[in-house]
């Protein structure tokens, strides 16, 4: 809209008001949750619903205004009749009508201000939610790059979103419960029987909606693990068809998906039909009930037990007790159902990101490294590699090479990038830090010091300088880092858009700005394993030219096969030396054709 340059859909009459609660530009930095081992998912859904109190406190007394207001509204109307109406005194009536208009004022205020805070406390619940299981699933804290199961989809997304939408368990059940104490006390209050009633048949009603829920709450959770499966299929099918295609496995791969699509679709009408017979059997039982209430109030009435005004104050109130039970049994009780099956495979999947990290070794000190925060200083930093009993230094602010076969190449990088205690029996290769072993440290501690950039190159959904900018990288080194791995050619707009996963860059693009990210950090320790195996002859001499003065006084490990890049480190570490020459020969020719053949499939 040309008069309305924010998009507030403000017209001239009111572009000059104040806007109130207007959402940061930026989603608030928070803190993921600590999910132990002993973790139940009741427990776990426990705490995200009240882990954001300052929310859901305000929000539950706004919804409690809301509902009793509601509830108010036929006493109000039954004590204008028998105190305005019958009696004839304008004074009264007056008198009533301001408060009844007073409550819908205050019940409709409470009701636009319930809703907006159940919608921010959602909305807040799912960010944390995300960071919790990306921070697990994306960046766990051993540090290991595994790649997350195709179902990480629908796990971020549909359980999150139930899972976030069980905060409404701290608002609307509770309300929905002072509400029918309200009804249950002015029931009393009128005519004791019909008060009773409802305060014992109410509890009744809502215990038996609960265990007839139970088979629903297992299902569910069949569903969504059947879901999440069918989505994790079809992602890894959508990442792997240049495979499917080349094996020619199109067929079958059709097939599987379309076997479990229709499991899925089978638990679907399963779970529909289950939902729809709960709802059935609960909207009859609450019926009966409140039907039993209104007709024993009635026959109060023809009895003379109650006045006119007492009557239809009954009937409004056992009206407005219909919906407070529907909606605990019908959307409460559904919705705890979905939210403990959603907490549930939310923690299985933090308990496979759990899984795989190592034990913890013997801490180090802070004071044993210096400076232990923040990114220290150059030439600080002694790495120590023992590879077969041999141990390897690489001094500070040293540019070393390793020239080793394909699994040896791999162990390195990976103890580099997920250092073992030596008592660890998956410990192949050592690595000491500053004389102290790496494993010691905290994940964040060791990661301060060393950044290794693995072979394969990850790009993000965004931007050429969305995927350089990083919490560690310095903003004024972006060129200079860009310029070092010979990104100048297709890098002139940093705000180019990269694709899915790169996939507007050619293989020897994604891996030249995965290689800038990690210069970029300027990393006390540099580790790059095998980063120029998509790009040309020239270009990677371009980049081996540039990386000794972009990493000079900085420690930096090159783990490569690559004559060039071997040719500008200042020692190289030969650990072919016990296997013939023509072996790591063949070794570098079968990688050099495995990326000419890369580029010939991106062009």
């Amino acid at each position: 809209m040309r008069d309305d340059p924010a998009g507030l859909g403000r017209g001239p009459l009111t572009r000059w008001l104040p806007v109130l609660g207007e959402a940061a530009p930026e989603p608030p930095p928070v803190r993921p949750y600590e999910v132990g081992p002993a973790m139940t998912p009741g427990r776990f859904l426990v705490m995200v619903i009240f882990s954001v109190p300052r929310i859901t406190v305000p929000a539950m007394a706004s919804a409690i205004v809301w509902q009793v207001s509601e509830s108010a509204v036929p006493v109000v109307t039954g004590l204008t009749i028998d105190r305005a109406l019958a009696t004839g005194d304008s004074g009264q009536l007056l008198l009533w009508i301001g408060v009844l208009v007073a409550l819908y004022v205050a019940l409709t205020g409470a009701a636009r201000l319930t809703n907006r805070l159940n919608v921010h406390a959602v909305q807040v619940l799912q960010h944390r939610l995300r960071a919790t299981l990306s921070t697990r699933l994306l960046h766990p804290t051993d540090g290991t790059t595994r790649a997350p199961e195709g179902d990480v989809v629908s796990t971020m997304t549909n359980d999150v979103g139930r899972l976030a939408n069980g905060v409404l368990l701290a608002t609307m059940p509770i309300s929905r419960i002072a509400s029918i104490a309200f009804i249950a006390v002015s029931l009393l209050i009128l005519h004791w029987p019909l008060g009773v009633l409802v305060l014992v048949g109410t509890p009744a009603l809502v215990w038996l909606m609960a265990l007839l829920s139970e088979r629903l709450s297992r299902e569910l959770r069949v569903y969504q693990a059947l879901l999440a499966a069918t989505v994790g299929r079809a992602t890894d099918m959508v990442a792997g068809y240049r495979v499917i295609k080349g094996i020619r496995a199109e067929t079958e791969a059709g097939r599987r998906y379309e076997q479990a699509s229709q499991e899925t679709l089978a638990a679907a009408k399963c779970n529909a039909g289950l939902l729809g017979r709960f709802q059935m059997v609960s909207g009859a039982l609450n019926g009966i009930f409140v039907a039993a209430v209104t007709g024993l109030a009635g026959w109060f009435a023809v009895d003379g037990q109650i006045s006119i005004g007492g009557l239809i104050a009954t009937v409004g109130l056992t009206q407005a007790l219909f919906p407070q039970i529907q909606g605990i049994s019908s959307l409460s009780i559904p919705n705890l159902a979905a939210a403990r099956a959603s907490a549930a495979r939310v923690l299985d999947a933090l308990d496979d990101a759990r899984a795989g990290e190592p034990r913890p070794a013997e801490p180090v000190r802070p004071g044993d490294l210096a400076p232990s925060l923040g990114v220290p200083p150059p030439g600080v930093c002694l790495l120590e590699i023992g590879v077969a009993g041999v141990t390897y230094r690489i001094e500070p602010g040293e540019l070393v090479g390793v020239h080793a076969d394909d699994l040896t190449a791999a162990q390195i990088a990976d103890a580099l990038l997920n250092p073992r205690p030596p008592s660890d029996p998956g410990c192949v290769v050592a690595v000491r830090l500053d004389g102290h072993p790496a494993s010691g440290l905290a994940p964040a501690e060791y990661r301060s010091r060393v950044t290794v950039a693995p072979h394969r190159a990850t790009l993000f959904t965004g931007s050429i300088r969305d995927n350089l900018t990083t919490p560690a990288s310095a903003p004024d080194r972006l060129n200079t880092a860009l310029a070092a791995a010979a990104c100048d050619d297709f890098a002139t707009d940093l705000d180019a858009a990269v694709g899915e996963n790169g996939s507007r860059l050619s293989g020897g693009q994604r891996q030249r700005v995965a290689l800038a990210r990690a210069l970029a950090t300027d990393a006390p320790v540099l580790v790059l394993h095998d980063p120029t195996t998509s790009v040309d002859s020239v270009t990677e001499q371009t980049i081996a030219d540039r990386l000794r003065g972009i990493r000079a006084g900085r420690s930096t490990l090159v783990i490569a096969s690559s004559p060039a890049l071997l040719g500008c480190c200042e020692r190289v570490i030969d650990l072919h030396a016990d296997a013939p020459g023509r072996q790591g020969a063949l070794a570098a020719e079968s990688i050099l054709d495995q990326a000419t053949a890369e580029q010939a499939v991106d062009r």
